[in-house]
Parts: C-alpha cells; structure tokens; sequence
C-alpha cells in the first residue's frame, strides 16, 4: 500500500505482484496484450463459416462459359474462375461443344442474371498464375460451384490446397449427382 507521505507527494507506487515482474516481465506482458489484440481484430468475423461478404460484392460483366465469368471487381472488369469444379467446354474456333457444355453455360447465367445480389468469396490464394480469381460464387447466397455439381453440370476437379476449404462440399454434391444421374451422370 501506499503510505500517506507516497499520496500526498504524488508519487506512483506499484502494487506488489509487478514490482516483482520488473521491467522486462511487464514489457512480455505488454507486448502480449498487443499481439492478442492485434491477432482478434485482424480476424474478427472468420468464425461465421467464411461466407461471401458485402465487401466482395460484384456484378456481372461478361459470361464466358459454365465456370469462368467476368465480373466487376474493385472498379474494373476481372475474370473469375469458379473454385474445384470444372464444367464442359464450350467449342472455341470452330470446335463442337462437349456435352452439358451449353447448359452449364446457360444455368450459370441464369443463376447471375436472375440474382439480386452476388459476392464472391476467396480461399487462401486469391489468384492463378492465368491472373485470374479464384473463387466460390453465389447468387443471393447460393453457391453455384455447389449448385452446379449438383445438377451435374460441374464435375469435382482442379483441388489445389490450400484452396480446398469447400471440397467436402463439392465432393458430397457429386456423389448425390452421380447416384441420381443428374445431368452429365445420366449417361
């Protein structure tokens, strides 16, 4: 405790338990603090599932084909490859589209241009070495990677971790495609 004399010549005293510290023991504490501080408000929020956020909203720019859509992004036009699905190509130079290419095309944007909102969400790498995103994508917060699996329209494929949080997801969908013969599985 502080006596009488320490209070009235306002001098600071510590209490007991950190005069034992000392210095270097309460900078440890100090810089503790700081780090667990810095550590919650950098990754606030990350416990909600990781879902798309208001701050990766987009807009449709171009559709390319059933997994790769050009959105506005951050004030200009960027291409986006949708996450672990691929879905048939279509004919490019005079080349015959692979089946179920025209209807993933088709079904993704439908599921854009009938949406009131899409966002996109990013895994670990944000981009490939083509510069394009890498991303799920969802229309008034429905996956279409998932969606398009699904219907069979998507197969599972180009799993590359650490950008694999979704393939449990995405293979589980398949499964359900394949054993009901959707789209691609019926054959």
């Amino acid at each position: 405790m502080a006596s009488q004399n320490d209070r009235k010549n306002n001098k600071f005293v510590r209490p007991r338990h950190l005069k034992k510290l000392g210095l270097p023991g309460m900078l440890v504490i100090l810089a503790l603090f700081i780090g667990v501080t810095v550590y919650n408000d950098n990754f606030a929020g990350e416990e909600s599932g990781g879902e798309a956020s208001a701050e990766n909203e987009v807009t449709v720019d171009q559709h390319i084909d059933g997994d790769t859509t050009r959105f506005n992004y951050n004030g200009s036009s960027e291409s986006f490859r949708y996450l672990i699905i691929n879905t048939p190509e279509i004919g490019r130079d005079g080349e015959q589209d692979e089946p179920y290419a025209q209807e993933a095309f088709e079904r993704t944007q439908k599921l854009l241009d009938n949406a009131g909102t899409i966002t996109v969400e990013f895994d670990e790498e944000k981009q490939d070495h083509y510069d394009r995103y890498l991303a799920y994508v969802y229309a008034d917060g429905e996956m279409i990677n998932e969606t398009l699996v699904r219907e069979g329209l998507a197969s599972v494929d180009y799993v590359h971790p650490p950008n694999d949080k979704y393939e449990d997801l995405l293979r589980d969908a398949e499964d359900k495609a394949k054993s009901e013969g959707a789209g691609m599985w019926s054959e």
